[in-house]
């Protein structure tokens, strides 16, 4: 009996596993519109992420591929390229193998909420509006 019991946990581990997608990345041309910014140094030292870039969404797997996608829609997450390393949110820097792509930033963690350019990223707190303050911060705590 424990066997089979373990059989089947092993069978349902391995059915509902899911294999690291690929991030899928759309450049903006506006830092506004971004959701991450990046700034690309010249040192693989300096770099918080070493990233490789895939031709194909199929072979690129985990936080350090990157697959580019045409349609903001279709993205993972939106990155602006700066020229300041001060203006930026993560350090990139690109190689050509994949062998040594390695990336601890959950990238889409940065995507951001359409609740700040609908609401207001600040509201006032008021009397009665305890379920809208659960979800979207006042303005004394953010």
């Amino acid at each position: 009996m424990r066997t089979k019991l373990m059989t089947l946990c092993a069978a349902i581990v391995l059915l509902t596993a899911t294999p690291a997608g690929a991030v899928k990345v759309y450049k903006v041309r506006s830092e506004g519109l971004a959701d991450v910014k990046v700034y690309e140094t010249n040192s693989e030292g300096l770099a918080d992420c070493i990233i490789y870039v895939t031709s194909s969404e199929g072979l690129a797997s985990g936080n350090a591929k990157w697959y580019y996608v045409n349609s903001e829609g279709l993205a993972d997450v939106k990155i602006y390229f700066t020229s300041s390393e001060g203006l930026a949110d993560k350090k990139i820097y690109f190689t050509k193998s994949e062998g040594l792509a390695k990336c601890d930033v959950d990238w889409t963690g940065y995507k951001k909420s359409s609740a700040g350019w609908r609401f207001g990223t600040c509201l006032p707190a008021r009397p009665g509006t305890l379920i809208r303050d659960l979800v979207l911060p006042r303005c004394g705590s953010l």
